[in-house]
């Protein structure tokens, strides 16, 4: 039997997916449930319905739990919400599980990071664990590999990680972010477009958490573990959805996949960035003939602006 682990729940205006979430969880039963809430958007009347309809389902528990909740009356947004409640989750507990109203785990997601949690406890070296693994299946002899990819939709992480995290990302500038952006990603177009994303969070005009967290593991070199069957269906792409209103059929509604336990693990801790590689190949190939020519443009242009810098003066 393993130990089960504290859950976050972060919800907002949508009870049906909340609905399907809870169903999950009532299969393996956390003693320990922490849900988060963001208001109602103003200009927006509909929220006030939508937001009681889906703090009642995510509050119908109906196992032996310890449910404690944060309910903000007035809408922060995504960014600062989700963030926040996670904050709130840590001043509570050591470690634990982050899912959102549209991420449906599979009951195996909670053993694999109630073994991982207990084994990285106190390696500083892995900052958060993902349950979804949207790459294509290969033959591995382990159950999970490291990577400095990550996916939100359905993790966790340790206390001892989070504490890194700011929202205003106070401690690091343009330059140092840069460098850090080279050291991850290996184009010129890949950093202008993380760069860009850097100001845009400086000056708040981008909210997501996501990001900023990125850039918080990336300044300690954080690696995170990736299951490699999927542990997490994503059933938020919609109209309804935040930043996933396009359908993308290499990473909606993935299909989940059990494991065996013990789990086998990696002998070695480095970032793996083939699994990377294949997904990025794969979301290329469903990509229009425009987006593909676009992408191989911009490409082109950043190992040409990379080559030009390399020349002597």
């Amino acid at each position: 039997m393993y130990e089960q682990v504290p859950v976050l729940l972060a919800i907002f205006n949508r009870p049906e997916k909340t609905r399907k979430v809870v169903k999950a969880l009532r299969k393996v039963k956390p003693p320990q449930l922490f849900v988060a809430a963001d208001g109602p958007r103003p200009g927006h009347p509909e929220d006030v319905e939508k937001c009681r309809l889906a703090r009642q389902v995510a509050t119908d528990i109906d196992w032996p739990c310890d449910l404690q909740i944060r309910f903000l009356d007035k809408n922060v947004g995504c960014g600062m919400g989700i963030s926040s409640a996670i904050g709130w989750f840590f001043e509570h507990v050591d470690y634990g599980v982050i899912l959102e109203d549209d991420c449906v785990p599979h009951p195996h997601f909670f053993p694999f990071c109630s073994e991982l949690f207990e084994r990285y406890a106190e390696d500083e070296r892995i900052m958060r664990i993902s349950g979804l693994s949207p790459y294509p299946a290969r033959n591995y002899p382990y159950d999970y590999h490291f990577s400095h990819r990550f996916h939100c939709w359905g993790w966790g992480t340790w206390r001892r990680a989070w504490k890194h995290f700011s929202y205003d990302m106070d401690l690091i500038d343009e330059t140092e972010f840069l460098e850090m952006a080279k050291a991850f990603y290996p184009f010129q177009f890949q950093n202008s477009l993380e760069l860009d994303k850097f100001r845009l969070s400086k000056k708040n005009m981008l909210k997501t958490w996501a990001f900023r967290w990125n850039v918080a593991c990336f300044a300690q070199n954080g690696l995170c573990i990736i299951p490699e069957k999927n542990l997490i269906k994503n059933i938020g792409f919609g109209e309804e959805a935040t930043h996933t209103k396009c359908s993308n059929p290499v990473m909606e509604n993935l299909e989940t996949h059990s494991l065996e336990f013990p789990l086998h693990h990696p002998p070695f801790v480095f970032a793996d960035s083939r699994p990377g590689q294949s997904l990025d190949n794969a979301n290329y190939r469903q990509r229009s003939f425009k987006g593909r020519c676009g992408q191989r443009l911009r490409h082109a242009l950043g190992m040409l602006i990379d080559y030009t810098k390399t020349m002597p003066r």
